[in-house]
């Protein structure tokens, strides 16, 4: 299936927030669908659900909101419903609900005529040790590496973001599971597009994820790392047809000054 343009975006804009890489590739015009991002955390709300309608690549980088959608989320561990506010035209926000680890969170959608569901499970959190700066292991940059505690036996899966100073390193997607590393001490180099000075300010968060999310990251992984005309969309967790995910995780961030 082809991509289209609003994945474009996706991957350069959402999924990076303040990234500015550009991925050149020769796509073919598609029928609009529902592209959907939203996260719960295990910190303080209000979380907020983004449904935009995807765009044709010889079309203008206007990605339209989809307006008057109901939304709502459920934590189904403690069967407890917010319906969420539409703030600004395809943003919606929660009033009251808060992400604690083990729950099990449903995303329900209408649009349109158009139902979209989801579900995602907040793992437990795991904390970061520390992070340092080494010289990068290829080329002439420098390299950010965390250290943190797998938990043993529990089947952890990990997104990883990088920040230099106000910009987020795009020169890959950081994700890691713990299949060759159950209950070891990771500590692994993160490749950075960005170069880090004496005095600029790094920071890594760690995410835990559930397996269906870690598997659209995977997938979007490959997807940017593809040389091809047309390559897939990353495999959503939310059913209906839409583009995008639904993720319940947990963060935990370090920071320091580079010397």
């Amino acid at each position: 299936m082809n991509i289209n343009k609003i994945f474009l975006y996706l991957l350069v804009i959402t999924t990076f927030s303040s990234c500015q890489k550009v991925i050149k590739i020769n796509l073919n015009g598609s029928s609009p669908k529902f592209v959907i991002i939203g996260n719960v955390t295990d910190e303080p709300g209000p979380y907020t659900i983004k449904i935009t309608k995807s765009v044709n690549f010889d079309q203008d980088n206007v990605f339209p909101g989809v307006d008057n959608a109901v939304v709502y989320i459920t934590d189904q561990t403690l069967n407890i419903t917010d319906t969420l506010s539409e703030i600004s035209s395809g943003n919606y926000q929660t009033h009251f609900l808060s992400g604690v680890s083990g729950h099990t969170y449903h995303l329900y959608i209408t649009s349109d005529n158009n139902v979209f569901t989801s579900s995602s499970i907040m793992p437990t959190r795991v904390p970061l040790d520390s992070i340092y700066t080494q010289k990068s292991l290829f080329g002439s940059g420098t390299d950010v590496v965390p250290i943190y505690k797998d938990p043993v036996g529990v089947g952890n899966q990990y997104h990883i973001i990088l920040k230099i100073k106000d910009s987020i390193s795009s020169v890959a997607v950081y994700i890691h599971d713990d299949a060759l590393q159950d209950g070891n001490l990771v500590s692994e180099a993160l490749m950075n597009s960005i170069d880090i000075h004496s005095g600029d300010s790094v920071m890594v968060e760690l995410q835990c994820i559930d397996e269906n999310v870690f598997q659209y990251y995977t997938d979007l992984s490959a997807t940017i790392q593809q040389n091809s005309a047309a390559p897939s969309n990353p495999q959503s967790n939310i059913t209906g047809g839409a583009l995008g995910y639904f993720s319940a995780h947990t963060s935990y961030r370090k920071s320091i000054i580079a010397q």
